[in-house]
């Protein structure tokens, strides 16, 4: 196969394809696009000049594959996602952004950083259900 000429997007679909041909049903489950939920949405859109920022705890993670090695290039955001009350904020959680995000070297390599914004745009089913059973049992966050 010719990696050169096809798009990231067909390239990485390429890959899972071979993967789920070739590979055992146990080593499928360490070969995953994203390492986030599987339920959260990223922005995708064309980013502008904006830095991304991550909080205390996403700090030192790359923004795509959730990886603590190698930060290579800084991420930049769409202008929207970064627009009144959401700026300055984490690009995985949402939370008070402290640093700024970076992409690991694999991801750079892999040419994930040039997919668009990786701004997270919904809670996901995990925070949904967490904030419906701190309701329904009228635990106060402190």
């Amino acid at each position: 196969l010719q990696f050169r000429v096809l798009h990231t997007e067909q390239r990485d679909f390429i890959l899972v394809l071979i993967a789920f041909l070739f590979l055992s049903p146990a080593s499928l489950h360490n070969y995953k696009m994203a390492k986030h939920h599987p339920d959260l949405v990223m922005c995708r859109k064309q980013p502008g000049i904006s830095t991304g920022r991550v909080c205390e705890k996403c700090d030192g993670r790359c923004v795509i594959c959730d990886s603590f090695v190698n930060p290579h290039t800084l991420v930049r955001i769409c202008d929207e996602c970064n627009y009144g009350s959401f700026e300055g904020r984490c690009v995985v959680c949402g939370g008070q952004g402290i640093a700024d995000a970076y992409y690991c070297r694999e991801c750079c390599q892999m040419e994930r950083d040039r997919d668009g914004c990786p701004k997270i745009v919904n809670l996901g089913a995990t925070k949904m259900d967490l904030f419906y059973e701190r309701k329904k049992y009228n635990f106060k966050k402190r």
